[in-house]
């Protein structure tokens, strides 16, 4: 009996082992025997509510390039190999809710790189991201123009700020002979930090502002009311925008009313997702970001990236929140190995200014990056512009903003 129960026992012994090394294989061990662990990435956006659009693309870039660098086999540190996983937490655009998903990802999920999309939440993000012990890096996706130029030890930023489209649409908008503009533009930080940059940079150029009734984007479905009061004052163009769904509303609106002058569209609502359900002739002299389908000569991956978003998520096309998550995952991918350390967060930052790692080619990636502010951590990434002539886009030359 003695003798029966030890062989059992070895048995037993074995068979743990044997499950114990194929379980290893499958989840935790690479195909060249060494180590495989799972890296866990955090989101806080809007994934419901008005925003849902907008925080789901970008969720929709990160993922996509999170299974990219897992299907060739993820990033090697040492003997280990580590693969991603994306954790995404609803926020509805609001700051409270955004700080306790960066909290409970910090403490209680091992977190120490937290992508933010909205620039109301990244404000209090960036109060706590450098607490001793409890550091996290910050991808940020906005273009408010402070954050390219604020001092935090571990942010980057990835759009290209707004100012740098300020230039160039205020001389189109000139260049037709508009010189009074009214401005209906989002309410809230972001809206207001636009409108009052755009407004100072309009008049300093010469122009004149007849009327303002922003609105906030997010809870009206009827813009009569401020329409109203904007062409009272009989204006060239107007300056409006939030995101593109309520954007629309107000073109389609503002025409119904009878205006007929421009529409300068700040660069959170996109020109052709517009179109889709305003009509091109509608959005004649309309200037705003260049259309993802009219960068494919500037960024010739940005095609293939389309056709892949389309296949996995459905749709038209991609925009430019996905395409730009997706590069700035892929940089963010490239600085941990070269920091060789998936959570020493200033290490992974100081990676982030080592020669080649913000350089992105526009023929490998859907997005082109050329470098980096190594203070700021704003990534180099050039502005395109673009109006609606005769019923087409017409793109205009890149902004290197980072060079003027």
């Amino acid at each position: 009996m003695r003798t029966k129960a030890i062989i059992v026992l070895i048995v037993a012994l074995m068979m743990a082992v044997t499950l114990g090394l194929a379980s290893c294989g499958e989840d935790g061990g690479g195909g060249d025997g060494g180590e495989k662990v799972t890296k866990k990435i955090g989101l806080t956006a809007p994934l419901s509510g008005v925003a849902a659009a907008y925080g789901q693309d970008i969720e929709a870039g990160i993922q996509m390039a999170i299974e990219d660098i897992n299907a060739d086999g993820g990033i090697a540190i040492g003997d280990v190999t580590y693969v991603f996983e994306l954790l995404a937490a609803d926020d509805e655009a609001t700051p409270e809710p955004a700080l306790s998903n960066a909290q409970r990802f910090i403490l209680e999920e091992d977190i120490q790189v937290i992508f933010d999309p909205v620039a109301t939440s990244i404000q209090p993000l960036i109060g706590i991201n450098e607490t001793p012990g409890e550091e996290f890096l910050m991808m940020a996706y906005t273009s408010v123009p402070l954050y390219t130029q604020v001092i935090n030890k571990y942010m980057i930023t990835m759009p290209p700020p707004f100012a740098s489209y300020i230039a160039p649409w205020i001389g189109l908008a000139m260049g037709k002979g508009w010189m009074k503009l009214g401005m209906l533009q989002t309410t809230g930080a972001y809206g207001d930090l636009w409108g009052s940059t755009f407004e100072s940079a309009w008049t300093g150029a010469g122009g004149e502002v007849v009327a303002k009734a922003p609105a906030s984007y997010y809870t009206e479905s009827d813009f009569t009311p401020y329409l109203t009061t904007v062409l009272a004052a009989n204006p060239d163009v107007i300056f409006c925008g939030g995101p593109s769904d309520p954007t629309a509303l107000v073109i389609d609106q503002a025409r119904s009313l009878g205006f007929e002058g421009g529409f300068i569209v700040i660069d959170q609502a996109k020109l052709d997702f517009i179109a889709d359900s305003v009509d091109m002739a509608k959005l004649e002299g309309c200037i705003g970001v260049l259309p993802v389908e009219d960068a494919y000569d500037l960024w010739p991956a940005l095609e293939e990236f389309n056709d892949a978003y389309v296949a996995e998520y459905g749709g038209e096309r991609t925009t430019w929140e996905s395409a730009i998550a997706y590069s700035g995952m892929m940089i963010l991918a490239k600085a941990m190995e070269e920091a060789q350390s998936v959570d020493d967060v200033e290490a992974i930052r100081e990676a982030f200014n080592a020669s080649g790692i913000a350089v992105l080619s526009g023929d490998e990636y859907p997005v082109g990056y050329e470098g980096i502010n190594p203070d700021t951590g704003a990534l180099f990434m050039p502005a395109t512009a673009t109006i609606v002539e005769n019923g087409v886009f017409v793109e205009q030359e890149p902004v290197e903003w980072w060079k003027e």
